[in-house]
């Protein structure tokens, strides 16, 4: 059979990809309410542009004024009442202090009319029962007094023997004895007659005891009364004083209701501050409407830069050996065209429509500008890179089977199989890196009718310079 054939040569070949991918943006901010309230207005819609600064939503911050109102009503109260109570503490601390003085001077004076009372008391028992033994006294010293006048009777009796000389050595004995015996008598009887005092003298003495008794009696009770009125304050100072826990107590409170007031006042300051852009974009998401309660933390609005947009290409294994962040890229969308280059390729592969794994691949935009639309499709061609003075086949030389990629070559007339190691390629032709040399003759019309031993004709003949540079479109 006739068969088209192809020199081997050697010659320089560009690769590139063209693909396609969606628009998108490298930069994206969710904007989540700040604070819990009403909102008042949304001024933007999907799809709009809007600059740095502009509002993308703001709050009525009616309600929220009116909390700080409170919050800052509330903090005034408690501090003027923790204020109030730490004073009537302080001033309760002075009293305890002046009634425990006071207190301690009434005891020592209540002690001191206690002693003198008791004392009274025993000088007015003293008088009772001088007054009282005062009759056996009498009795006593008029024994005394009879005794005295019987031994003076017996003295005079032998002093009045012996002026006649007629004593004998034992009266004379005895007459000493009795002098001696009287004068002990009365001795004792002038002693009882000092210590005896008169009936009047006893009764004016017990008068004028009862009456000293009576006015410390008053002293006492004058000193008792002041002494249980310095108790009442000491008892009502004692419980105005604030214990370590009361007094944590007031200061935890005026904290807290400090923290509430600042929290309103910073809920209130965002509030009226909204919610603005931070950079020039687009507005791909509005979840948030007018007079509707937004609560913290929910997602508002989102926002899209249009100053840092890319092309997200979903690209196959086959294509992925080849690309490499970095590689400069050509972008197409309707008639106008951008560069740029791949800056980022996913890690994670993800099914597609048709069911085979694709990787994501992200194609900056250098200088993006307001033609470009989020969400269209846009055409890539991604420069693969060049290769210089190699080995080049056609890409229909160059088929497959389970042991790899394979060419038929013509020796004598005879087709023989050939395996290959494949690189760089274009359109039209592929860098052949092993099993074939220059010069070889290699069979581009490979059908199932092509058998390795067969003999073939060439149709035509190539010229072996010829090494057209093409592209090769995926």
């Amino acid at each position: 059979p006739t068969v088209d054939a192809a020199e081997v040569a050697k010659g320089d070949i560009t690769s590139t990809l063209e693909t396609s991918g969606v628009i998108a943006s490298e930069v994206t901010r969710v904007y989540a309410s700040a604070v819990n309230a009403k909102i008042g207005e949304v001024p933007v819609v999907l799809g709009q542009g809007v600059e740095k600064g502009d509002y993308l939503l703001t709050y009525d911050t009616d309600s929220l004024q009116k909390s700080y109102d409170i919050a800052e009503l509330q903090a005034k109260a408690e501090n003027a009442a923790g204020s109030d109570t730490l004073a009537k503490a302080s001033e309760s601390a002075g009293d305890l202090a002046v009634s425990e003085s006071e207190m301690h001077t009434l005891q020592g004076q209540i002690d001191t009319v206690n002693a003198e009372i008791n004392a009274l008391q025993a000088q007015a028992v003293e008088n009772e029962m001088a007054s009282n033994n005062r009759a056996a006294a009498n009795e006593e010293l008029a024994r005394l007094e009879a005794e005295i006048e019987t031994l003076g009777a017996q003295i005079a009796k032998l002093e009045e023997s012996g002026s006649q000389g007629v004593l004998s050595e034992k009266e004379k004995e005895t007459l000493g004895k009795l002098k001696k015996e009287k004068k002990e008598k009365e001795h004792e009887a002038a002693k009882k007659k000092k210590s005896l005092k008169g009936a009047g003298e006893l009764a004016n003495r017990q008068t004028q005891i009862q009456a000293q008794i009576s006015q410390k009696n008053n002293e006492l009770s004058e000193l008792q009364g002041k002494f249980s009125e310095a108790q009442s304050k000491n008892a009502s100072a004692e419980a105005g004083i604030l214990t370590e826990a009361a007094r944590a107590n007031i200061s935890y409170s005026q904290q807290a209701n400090k923290l509430t007031l600042e929290q309103t006042a910073e809920d209130l300051s965002k509030a009226k501050a909204g919610i603005t852009a931070d950079f020039d974009g687009i507005v791909t998401e509005v979840a948030a409407a007018a007079g509707t309660m937004a609560a913290e933390g929910t997602s508002m609005i989102t926002l899209a830069s249009a100053e840092h947009m890319c092309v997200e290409v979903p690209v196959s294994k086959y294509n992925l050996v080849n690309l490499k962040p970095g590689q400069s890229a050509v972008i197409t969308f309707q008639d106008n065209t951008y560069q740029g280059n791949i800056s980022y390729i996913s890690k994670l592969a993800e099914k597609g429509e048709s069911g085979a794994a694709m990787v994501m691949m992200k194609v900056h935009i250098d200088t993006p500008d307001n033609k470009l639309i989020l969400g269209l499709d846009a055409k890539v061609t991604v420069d693969l890179g060049t290769a210089q003075d190699v080995c080049i086949v056609p890409v229909s030389a160059v088929n497959s089977d389970t042991q790899g990629d394979f060419v038929y070559t013509i020796e004598n007339g005879t087709v023989v199989k050939k395996y290959v190691t494949t690189g760089m390629s274009s359109t039209d032709e592929i860098e052949i890196k092993s099993g074939v040399e220059p010069g070889e003759k290699v069979i581009t019309t490979v059908d199932s009718d092509i058998i390795e031993g067969m003999e073939v004709q060439e149709s035509e003949q190539q010229n072996p310079d010829e090494a057209p540079t093409t592209e090769l479109t995926e």
